[in-house]
């Protein structure tokens, strides 16, 4: 059989009305949602509805159901041999949970409790930080404009040589987006926290102590790519490990390309709502998406329909 790769987006930014009829329809998100319901203690459809993406607990258990719900339909509906399961960033919480590495209800769980640290963490710091995503400038000029920028700043993400994202004080980034449209870049989103840099290290420590060290951590059903080394990784204290070092390592979109093909991976099928990681990864090796829209084309939910 064909040799596949299962991986798992960043959270991204998606319109409620993009996903509401796969979460309000789909046995496998109605499944996911009512345990989540269950552990969270509250409604997560209706949180979720009326959910800011600022909203972290509530945002980031609905993209959980949301992509897990996905997969858990890609399991049943298509066909697939993985050879490992992997996520950039939050999607990497994601590819645990799936793994079987973190169970569903301890994923839950951690989801909330990360939150509540991050939220304490990134009120407390002395400037507010954040993280300037933008596009159309090529890694080499990224580097030099952040060589040369007066302020601190770290590259925190290289997804292709073309999307980037930068961490500092939100200061620091409203001058820097202005020499990334003086270079020709175009920046498109500005998010409240850093991530991925050395800067918050100090959040790094203070999770791994306070959240992910109190729920329990499994061999996974199949390796987990790290984003953050490209190796495959089996052993439960590794994985805990990688995924709390990935807040303080830039996320390079080549290692987990590299760590696809040293799998012999055949075919990656991106799980989540689309976005761009279908196009960068489709340059490496033949690619698939695995979102609501493919859900509600599929004959099995046509069949569905008619029948009702």
């Amino acid at each position: 059989m064909r040799r596949d790769a299962l991986y798992f987006p960043g959270l991204v930014p998606t319109k409620f009305s993009a996903i509401e009829d796969f979460l309000r329809t789909s046995d496998h998100a109605r499944a996911r949602i009512e345990v989540a319901d269950d552990v969270l203690g509250y409604s997560l459809l209706d949180a979720y509805a009326e959910a800011e993406v600022y909203d972290w607990e509530v945002y980031e258990s609905g993209f959980l159901v949301l992509t897990l719900a996905l997969a858990d339909w890609a399991l049943d509906h298509v066909e697939l041999d993985p050879v490992l399961c992997g996520g950039q960033s939050f999607g990497a919480i994601i590819a645990a949970v799936f793994s079987g590495a973190l169970s569903y209800e301890d994923g839950l769980r951690l989801v909330r409790a990360s939150a509540a640290v991050e939220l304490d963490y990134f009120a407390a710091v002395p400037e507010p930080l954040g993280c300037l995503f933008f596009y159309r400038l090529d890694s080499r000029t990224v580097d030099a404009l952040v060589a040369d920028f007066p302020g601190e700043l770290e590259v925190s993400i290289y997804l292709d040589d073309s999307v980037h994202a930068v961490s500092g004080t939100l200061a620091d980034l409203r001058l820097f987006e202005d020499r990334v449209r003086e270079s020709g870049g175009y920046p498109f989103y500005t998010m409240n926290r850093s991530e991925h840099c050395s800067t918050v290290r100090p959040l790094r420590d203070r999770l791994e102590t306070e959240v992910y060290d109190r729920v329990s951590w499994n061999s996974p059903k199949w390796p987990m790519l790290s984003d953050v080394s490209g190796r495959l990784l089996t052993d439960p204290a590794e994985i805990e490990k990688d995924l709390l070092d990935g807040w303080v390592t830039p996320v390079r979109w080549s290692t987990v390309v590299e760590g696809m093909r040293a799998a012999r991976a055949e075919h990656a099928h991106i799980i989540g709502p689309r976005n761009m990681f279908a196009r960068i990864t489709n340059n490496a090796l033949p690619t698939d998406v695995i979102t609501p829209k493919k859900v509600a084309d599929h004959p099995s939910a046509t069949a569905k329909r008619v029948h009702r």
